[in-house]
């Protein structure tokens, strides 16, 4: 039997309260009950590969991240009873950055006794080789013989898109003959400025021993050159290679 018009309308608007009401629901269920994943709710969920971290998470699991590794420390005299300790750090996570990591320079006496320490923060950005350097350390009246390098705590690591660390790019570095001047110009490629910027250098020998070494911080701004020069009073004998470094911000 055909519907009346009353009833074929009656019909719709049930059909479309009954739409609606669905909606709602839907609405109201996820909205009070369905939890979104995050990468700071202390749960894993979502395609995160621990508790919080791997996956779309900025946080890198501490079982898959990897230890930075101390390739070699050293320490220079620069001036009387003054000198300057480095560290080459290795940082075998190449996509991920550490902040604020405490460490620490030891250096000790023939006798181990230890001599004086220098305690510092430094950031590891995304590069594999990250010179520490630590200027300007007083000694007197004793005689450094070894040097330690450690970190304080482990660094916990991020990963750091590439679009948000400046290209930053050195050229046209020169060392006198003397080893006294070392210079180089610092290329910003990117949209951004870059403010404070870490440039070491490192000085070898022709046995690839570090001799000496600087660092300065520098701003350059988007699409410019800065020049660098680090220079060495009274100059380094037997410098065969300078090596110069740049730590982007990130």
């Amino acid at each position: 039997m055909a519907l009346s018009w009353s009833d074929r309308h009656r019909v719709l608007y049930i059909a479309v309260f009954g739409v609606l009401a669905l909606l709602a629901a839907v609405f109201v269920y996820d909205t009070f009950f369905v939890v979104t994943p995050t990468c700071f709710d202390a749960v894993q969920n979502g395609d995160e590969h621990g508790v919080d971290c791997g996956g779309s998470c900025a946080l890198v699991c501490t079982e898959e991240a990897h230890a930075p590794v101390v390739l070699w420390s050293r320490f220079f005299e620069t001036g009387p009873n003054t000198y300057t300790a480095v560290a080459y750090i290795q940082n075998n996570n190449p996509s991920a950055g550490s902040k604020s990591v405490p460490y620490s320079f030891q250096i000790f006496d023939p006798d181990n006794k230890l001599v004086i320490e220098r305690d510092g923060t430094v950031d590891l950005p995304p590069v594999q080789t990250i010179p520490i350097i630590e200027t300007n350390i007083k000694i007197a009246n004793r005689t450094p013989a070894k040097i330690f390098f450690g970190f304080s705590v482990p660094p916990t690591w991020h990963t750091v898109a590439s679009s948000t660390v400046p290209k930053l790019i050195l050229n046209h570095q020169e060392l006198s003959q003397d080893a006294s001047r070392l210079s180089a110009t610092l290329n910003n490629f990117s949209f951004f400025n870059a403010a404070k910027v870490t440039v070491a250098a490192v000085l070898f020998d022709d046995s690839g021993t570090a001799r000496a070494a600087s660092r300065s911080l520098v701003n350059v701004q988007q699409k410019s050159s800065v020049p660098v020069v680090f220079t060495f009073p009274g100059g380094v004998p037997g410098i065969v290679r300078a090596e110069i470094t740049v730590l982007p911000p990130f």
